[in-house]
């Protein structure tokens, strides 16, 4: 009687034990590889752009080729770092006559390093607030606030935005964002360089354009930046609204921290978002396309790779 309860016992431990390990091998399965099924889709592309192109007269109709060829529609003209104080360089000039026959979306790229802007001093914000109203009336659609790196507490980067959009209620405005990490992760972890997904639903309320910045991970295989890029497009996909845009980041640029252009490129990135986006845990409707880092690093063999 005893052997036979026993018996019964460790069937019921294989059981549950069997049970256990097939589920947990089916989440992960689920969560690494992931089911992929056909999806037509041809990715918007947005491109930063470098300081010359919104100083100085330069060639907007070989640029419109380019616009035309590929699909093109976001630029991001960088128009210099803020100053201290939320102001742009005193000698800064603006040269956006050929802007609005290139057909695209074109925005003021303003940013600066996190640690040398104080975004709790209500006249800095405010100052950023008006060197943007500046640089709209000198010819921008928008504005393209860079500010990294933005850490999970810093409420004073959602009040910049929340009074940007106040102030400016019918201008697009784009951010700049570190890539996602899981909650679990963000909840230990005292990393800068990733945002939590209450980051990315906080800054979507206020802005109509995010672009994450997927790029410059320290990984030494390409399928493991594809996995990540995959891994981001997925998961930022579902923490956004649908009219807010999506935009993910690949580079094209060949030396910085953390960054092997052999694993990190845009062949690699290409793949890590299309096979993202026909991934089914991905919402679809939520994506819109690549953001490429960036334009003056990109050469005649990457462009042919942009053809998609």
């Amino acid at each position: 009687m005893m052997f036979i309860r026993t018996q019964k016992i460790l069937r019921k431990i294989i059981i549950l034990t069997t049970s256990f390990f097939t589920i947990l091998f089916l989440s992960i399965s689920w969560f690494v590889f992931g089911i992929h099924i056909d999806r037509e889709f041809t990715p918007r592309i947005a491109f930063w752009m470098e300081h010359d192109w919104s100083s100085i007269n330069k060639d907007f109709g070989a640029l419109k080729e380019q616009v035309d060829e590929l699909h093109i529609t976001d630029l991001f003209f960088h128009v210099g770092p803020l100053n201290p104080d939320g102001s742009l360089a005193d000698d800064l000039k603006i040269f956006t006559e050929g802007l609005d026959a290139l057909g695209t979306t074109n925005y003021a790229w303003v940013g600066s390093i996190r640690s040398k802007i104080n975004l709790d001093d209500e006249k800095v914000r405010t100052k950023i607030i008006l060197s943007s109203k500046w640089l709209l009336g000198k010819g921008f659609n928008g504005i393209h606030l860079d500010i990294e790196p933005v850490q999970k507490d810093d409420t004073a980067f959602i009040t910049l935005l929340e009074e940007m959009r106040a102030a400016l209620p019918e201008t697009k405005i784009s951010v700049a964002t570190d890539e996602w990490q899981p909650d679990l992760l963000s909840r230990f972890s005292g990393s800068e360089s990733y945002w939590t997904s209450s980051q990315f639903k906080e800054v979507a309320k206020y802005a109509d354009q995010i672009v994450v910045m997927t790029y410059d991970t320290g990984f030494k295989d390409p399928r493991l930046y594809e996995w990540w890029v995959e891994q981001q497009t997925i998961a930022t996909s579902n923490l956004v609204p649908e009219d807010v845009e999506l935009f993910i980041g690949i580079p094209t640029y060949s030396e910085g921290k953390s960054f092997d252009p052999a694993v990190e490129n845009v062949t690699t990135g290409i793949s890590g978002f299309l096979r993202g986006y026909s991934n089914i845990r991905t919402d679809t409707k939520k994506v819109n396309g690549i953001a490429v880092y960036s334009y003056w690093e990109t050469d005649a063999s990457e462009f042919q790779t942009l053809k998609l």
